[in-house]
C-alpha cells in the first residue's frame, strides 16, 4: 500500500518586523575572542533564520562595567550606555548570551547585568547562551548556570547553547554550521510562537 504523506494544514503567520537579534557579551576583557564568536553567532543564525530578523548592535558589557556595578556613582555616558543596552535586551526576538567559563560558570559581569534587569525582562525573548570554555571538562558548567537564571528573567531557551573551546574559535564556522542545521528552526518556530496574539477586530 503506497505511504501518504501528511502535510501539516497549520501554517503560521510570519514574524512581523522588525524581529531583532540583540549580542550581549559578559567577557570583562574587552575585544575578547567571546565577543567575536558570539558575533559570529549572531550573524549566522540571523541568516539562517531570513527575513525580517535583523541584528542589532553588540552589547559589549565591558565597555560600560562601572554603570552595573557603581550605578548612580558611574559616569553620565556610562549610565547611559547601560540604560540603552536595557532598553535593546528587554525588547529583542532573540538574544545571543556570551560569556567565557570563569571560575567553572559564568562572569560577575554578566551576572550583575542581568541583576540589573527588571524582573520578566526578557519574556517574550528566545535566548542563545554561547560559552567559550579553556577545558572540556569546564565546557558545560557555564551553560549549566546561566540557563536557571535567564528562566527566572522570562526568557525561553529551547535549544542547547553554543558550547565551544578555545580550539573551536579557529575554525568557528564548521562547528556553528552543526549547531545551525539542528536548531534554527527551533529558535525559529519559538519566536513565532512567543509573538502576543492580536486582539481580534470587533464586529460591526
Amino acid at each position: 500500500m503506497p505511504s501518504i504523506g501528511f502535510e501539516s494544514q497549520v501554517v503560521p503567520e510570519p514574524p512581523v518586523w522588525p524581529q531583532s537579534v540583540v549580542t550581549v557579551v559578559g567577557n570583562p576583557r574587552a575585544g575578547s575572542r567571546t565577543a567575536a564568536a558570539a558575533a559570529s553567532v549572531a550573524e549566522l543564525l540571523a541568516s539562517e533564520l531570513g527575513t525580517p530578523y535583523r541584528i542589532d548592535e553588540l552589547v559589549d558589557l565591558v565597555t560600560f562595567a562601572p554603570a552595573i556595578f557603581q550605578g548612580d556613582h558611574a559616569a553620565d555616558e556610562e549610565r547611559a550606555a547601560l540604560e540603552n543596552a536595557v532598553d535593546l535586551v528587554s525588547s529583542a526576538s532573540v538574544i545571543v548570551v556570551a560569556t567565557p567559563v570563569y571560575k567553572g560558570s559564568y562572569t560577575g559581569l554578566l551576572k550583575s547585568f542581568l541583576d540589573v534587569l527588571r524582573p520578566s525582562a526578557l519574556a517574550g525573548a528566545v535566548v542563545v547562551p554561547v560559552t567559550v570554555s579553556a577545558a572540556p571538562s569546564h565546557k558545560l558548567l557555564a551553560d549549566q548556570h546561566l540557563r536557571p537564571v535567564l528562566s527566572e528573567l522570562g526568557a525561553s531557551v529551547p535549544v542547547p547553547g553554543v558550547i565551544l573551546e578555545e580550539r573551536d574559535l579557529e575554525d568557528l564556522q564548521v562547528v556553528l554550521s552543526t549547531w545551525l542545521r539542528t536548531n534554527a528552526a527551533i529558535v525559529q518556530a519559538t519566536t513565532i510562537a512567543l509573538q502576543p496574539t492580536p486582539e481580534p477586530t470587533p464586529a460591526r
